[in-house]
């Protein structure tokens, strides 16, 4: 800027000095044909007084142009020729018609600038009229402006060297005058930039950088202002994003990662820095996800959708859809997100198992019930002890069937929650007496002791729900007891909080099977838990309503006999 400036500022002054000697040159000139007409014009007049007669016209011509060494003509009243110091007088024209002489017919003198139609040039004439009526003419050489140029160029040259030598310095420290405030502008801009301060306005010298300081501190402000509700939109999307249990990319038509949130590293395996802006196959190598993106970004399919699985057990579903067309300038990207159905298979797959488990079960007491009914409605002859036997058969399956089929229903209706249980302030103790005298007469069949003690405990719940996870409890205690065995159960409190533990003695339970036990229909040995008539749902009840109230459930093994202990 300050070459430009300098070279600008040269460039005004060559220009007007150039012109300042051109003007100067013409008023040179001016001046010099005013001075010449006018000094012509004097000698002429005096000249004039010379002449007496005509007679004497050539020798006062002569003498005069000897004198004065300029072109002498005399002319008659009637514009001829009488005398001329350059041409012959009869080699002349009648010159009565010229400027000069017109001027001298009516004022007595006249001055005339033009071609001299003998000498072919340009002259000055200066003309006076005589006292016998002729006239008396002398002209010099008339020199232009352009011959005057050509004549003093050395001097015009040397002037404009001399200008030229003075103005460079001062063109030099303007230009440096008028940049440094403009310096000082560009680097107080880079401090701004930088994080610094507003601009000072006092700083500058012109008003016009000051009022572009002022628009600069206002825009300044604008863009600041922008830029922070930009980072807080951006920190709350990415808020979002990373709170997201779903994975989220944004891809380009390339496939460049744009955008990831932390649940698709995770799924990923990555880490965001390494993979942002870099294609999807270095994030992932999921055939079904890699194709399903494929098949949005270059077969131009509204969605599609992959699997992949992580960790050798998880499921991972990615939904892959096309940005439509003006979102942002990416018609031609992609939105994925990622979701873990490892959970949904799983209850899928548990709900098959568990429709599956519950048509078995029910088919065995059917099949009995159908067998000994058919049995009883034959016309083979039975006798007494017999039909009563099948009598009680059906009605022990029929029984079972129909404590299955409730459990089934219980279990259903609180997995699904369609069931709801109103909570109330109960007493656990009176609850665990109840539960008691229910499984009593069970144990009395089996031969089986029952050993309970109860503190009091008072608990925020559904009585319903904690009657389920005692008698149940206290059930599978004692069909899962040999003869002549015993139960003990106890409610306590330990640190404030209640404690329910039960114990039976029997098998203790193999340790592949401890956490199986809890499953829906899971048996042991199912034979001697279908003579004991259980239905297999009793210990998965116990653990839904266990989760359900947050209660831990912890299964202890003895030497001769299992302990189940609920803490509250």
């Amino acid at each position: 800027m300050k070459k430009a400036i300098l070279k600008g500022n040269l460039a005004a002054i060559c220009l007007s000095l150039c012109c300042a000697l051109l003007l100067s040159a013409f008023m040179f000139n001016y001046r010099m044909t005013q001075k010449t007409q006018k000094d012509l014009a004097t000698i002429a007049q005096v000249s004039a007084l010379l002449v007496q007669n005509e007679e004497d016209a050539q020798s006062v011509a002569a003498e005069l142009a000897k004198n004065t060494g300029l072109r002498v003509t005399i002319i008659s009243e009637s514009g001829q020729v009488l005398a001329d110091t350059e041409k012959q007088p009869e080699e002349l024209a009648n010159h009565l018609n010229r400027k000069e002489i017109e001027q001298a017919q009516k004022t007595g003198s006249g001055v005339a600038v033009h071609n001299s139609d003998s000498l072919g040039e340009k002259l000055v004439y200066a003309a006076a009229k005589t006292a016998d009526g002729s006239f008396l003419r002398i002209s010099a050489s008339y020199n232009s402006l352009v011959w005057d140029l050509l004549a003093f160029w050395p001097m015009l040259a040397i002037g404009l060297g001399v200008g030229l030598a003075a103005a460079i310095p001062l063109a030099k420290r303007q230009s440096a005058v008028v940049t440094a405030p403009i310096a000082q502008l560009s680097r107080e801009l880079a401090e701004v930039k930088e994080g610094g301060t507003a601009l000072e306005l006092h700083h500058y010298p012109y008003p016009e950088l000051r009022t572009m300081a002022a628009d600069i501190n206002q825009l300044s402000r604008e863009i600041s202002g922008n830029l922070h509700r930009l980072q807080a939109e951006k920190e709350k999307i990415d808020y979002i994003l990373d709170n997201m249990s779903e994975g989220f990319l944004l891809l380009d038509e390339q496939q460049r990662i744009l955008t990831i949130n932390d649940a698709a590293c995770k799924f990923f395996g990555c880490h965001r820095m390494l993979v942002q802006g870099k294609e999807l196959s270095v994030a992932t190598s999921g055939k079904e996800i890699l194709e399903a993106v494929d098949s949005v970004t270059k077969a131009h399919q509204d969605s599609a959708q992959g699997q992949m699985k992580i960790a050798g057990r998880r499921t991972i579903q990615a939904a892959v859809s096309r940005v439509r067309e003006g979102d942002g300038g990416l018609s031609k990207g992609a939105i994925m997100i990622l979701t873990d159905i490892t959970e949904q298979i799983g209850t899928v797959k548990m709900r098959q198992e568990f429709f599956q488990s519950a048509s078995h079960e029910l088919k065995t007491p059917i099949t009995s019930i159908r067998g000994f009914a058919e049995l009883l409605c034959s016309d083979m002859p039975l006798e007494e002890g017999a039909r009563k036997d099948f009598s009680s058969r059906i009605l022990k399956e029929a029984g079972r069937m129909s404590n299955l089929i409730e459990d089934i229903i219980m279990i259903s209706r609180m997995e699904s929650g369609d069931i709801t249980f109103e909570k109330e302030r109960v007493n656990l103790a009176d609850i665990v007496k109840e539960s008691e005298d229910f499984v009593r007469a069970l144990a009395g069949q089996r031969e089986i002791s029952l050993e309970i003690e109860v503190q009091p405990c008072n608990y925020f719940a559904s009585h319903k729900e904690m009657t389920e996870l005692f008698s149940n409890l206290l059930v599978n205690a004692v069909r899962y007891n040999y003869p002549g065995g015993k139960v003990q159960a106890k409610l306590t409190k330990e640190q404030g909080r209640p404690v329910f533990w039960v114990f039976n003695t029997g098998e203790p339970i193999p340790e592949k099977y401890r956490q199986r036990i809890f499953e829906r229909f899971f048996r042991i040995d199912k034979g001697r838990s279908k003579e004991s008539g259980g239905t297999g749902l009793g210990l998965a009840i116990v653990k839904h309503v266990a989760v359900s109230y947050g209660i831990d459930l912890k299964l202890e093994v003895e030497p001769n006999g299992n302990r189940f202990i609920l803490r509250f």
